[in-house]
Order: structure tokens, then sequence, then C-alpha cells
């Protein structure tokens, strides 16, 4: 039996994302951001914004729980339908 436990993938080639369905954590970056130094800061909501550690610039999310806390019924089991799913959240960061 083949399981997948991580999904990783780009949109547009400038947002990143990697999902680890085995803890439930989605990681969004944007592309070209993957290898600065960064800090992370607690917002609000629980999303860990990921600043760029040089002028704290947000160029990234980590949503832990992400579908426990987000998604609606049982987890995707198509690739196509999780990544509607993950698409908004990407969004975020390059707003």
């Amino acid at each position: 039996m083949v399981k997948t436990d991580v999904i990783e993938g780009t949109i547009d080639d400038r947002l990143w994302y990697h999902y680890d369905r085995a803890n439930d954590v989605l990681y969004v970056r944007l592309a070209g951001e993957r290898d600065v130094p960064t800090l992370a800061e607690e917002s609000p909501d629980g999303t860990l914004l990921i600043r760029r550690e040089a002028d704290g610039t947000v160029i990234g999310l980590t949503i832990v729980s992400w579908w426990k806390r987000f998604g609606v019924g049982a987890l995707p089991d198509s690739l196509a339908l999780l990544e509607r799913h993950i698409e908004p959240w990407a969004r975020k960061v390059a707003a």
C-alpha cells in the first residue's frame, strides 16, 4: 500500500508550499525566499508569520493543525482538491 505523507509544490512559480499530512502542518513561503534567515511570530489566530530576519518582511506562514482548524470533513484524497484548499493560504503570503 502506498501512502503519501508529504505534499509539496508551487503556485504560479512564485509560492512554495509543503503540507505534512502526518502532523497536519502547512508551510507556505515565497519561492525565492526559501533559503533566507527568518524569524517567526505568532499571530492572534495562532498562525506563525515567517519574517525575513534582515528587515521583518513577511515571506511565509506556518499553520499547525491546518486541516483540523480550517478544513471541513476528511482530508481530500485528491491532490487537485487539496491544492484548492492550500491556494488561498498561499495567496495571503503573496499579498
